[in-house]
């Protein structure tokens, strides 16, 4: 879960540095901090808890160009179009099989 998390987490910061780069905005400090709390009941079947309740993410950005009021703007922006993110409030179908 951590590679999930970190994948998650890197996923979405790309995102992000790339709708600013298209949008003009030079980012001069970029921090992002992700949580994600686990719950393994489901996994050893002890309970049957959602296995998280979501991620969170705490993001330090300042620009030269642009104010507070746009980066948030940004923000909303990367949620949109990050691929992760994307993949996590939506069904994705998983086919398995054994071969």
């Amino acid at each position: 879960m951590a590679y999930c998390v970190a994948g998650i987490a890197s996923c979405f910061t790309a995102t992000f540095v790339s709708v600013a780069a298209t949008n003009g905005i030079r980012l001069s400090k970029l921090k992002v901090n992700t949580e994600c709390i686990i719950n393994f009941a489901k996994t050893f079947d002890v309970a049957d808890e959602p296995i998280t309740e979501g991620v969170k993410f705490e993001i330090e950005a300042q620009s030269d160009n642009v104010d507070k009021e746009q980066l948030q703007q940004l923000v909303t922006m990367a949620e949109e179009r990050c691929p992760a993110i994307y993949s996590m409030n939506h069904e994705v179908k998983v086919n398995t099989s054994i071969k």
